[in-house]
């Protein structure tokens, strides 16, 4: 029997203009209106868990309001915390998981809002090998350079993988929106591979390579062929 989902209650909300956080990935901010200072005085007495949310087009009219947020989120906890003199703060999150936005609770100057954690749902062994190998395969294609290489045995998960890339590429705002709203491995593999697509994007990935040996993947020494087309 299914474990029942884990609901946070009452997270603080931080909508953005093209707000993302991917999991595993670190986010500075500098919090500065009055509504999020007070904010921040929540956080601090609670878990340090702050939701970033991207607020959808025609935000500009309602900015001090409540204007409509992304249904998809993501669920950061706060790892650096300074309080400056003047009252404003300068943090730094830690991007834990995506969460759906189920409602918003009302009664603060700041948002906040139910969200149901969203955990990759386990998959038959076949679909996990058969998506691992279409991303790994996907990346040797466009990277073509002998510093990747891979198992597509590998115990590793593959959207964390794809988060990970993600994150390591100077990407548009709208495009980290994209990755974060792919709930679904196969659309979010999708987004990933084609912005491998572009030159800038593969030279920046090749440079990171040495940091992905978290997820298995075997790197060769050597130069070899790795120019980038």
């Amino acid at each position: 029997m299914d474990e029942p989902a884990v609901i946070l209650d009452n997270a603080p909300l931080f909508p953005l203009p093209n707000g993302a956080l991917l999991p595993g990935e670190l986010l500075p901010l500098h919090i500065f209106e009055p509504r999020y200072r007070r904010m921040m005085e929540t956080v601090r007495d609670g878990e340090g868990v702050i939701a970033i949310a991207s607020l959808l087009p025609g935000w500009e009219t309602d900015y001090h309001g409540a204007p409509n947020i992304a249904d998809v989120v993501g669920i950061g906890r706060m790892v650096k915390d300074r309080l400056n003199d003047n009252g404003t703060s300068d943090i730094v999150l830690h991007g834990m998981t995506r969460g759906r936005v189920l409602d918003e609770t009302t009664g603060e100057p700041f948002r906040r809002a139910r969200l149901e954690p969203l955990l990759c749902d386990e998959a038959h062994p076949a679909e996990v090998y058969r998506l691992r190998r279409e991303v790994l395969t996907g990346i040797a294609e466009r990277l073509r350079t002998r510093r990747f290489s891979f198992d597509i045995t590998a115990g590793f998960d593959v959207g964390t993988l794809l988060d990970r890339i993600a994150s390591s590429l100077d990407i548009t705002p709208e495009q980290r929106v994209a990755v974060l709203g792919a709930v679904e491995l196969d659309r979010r593999a999708g987004l990933v591979l084609e912005m491998l697509r572009e030159r800038k994007h593969r030279q920046q990935l090749i440079e990171v390579i040495p940091s992905l040996h978290a997820f298995t993947l075997s790197m060769e020494s050597g130069r070899g062929s790795e120019g980038v087309a």
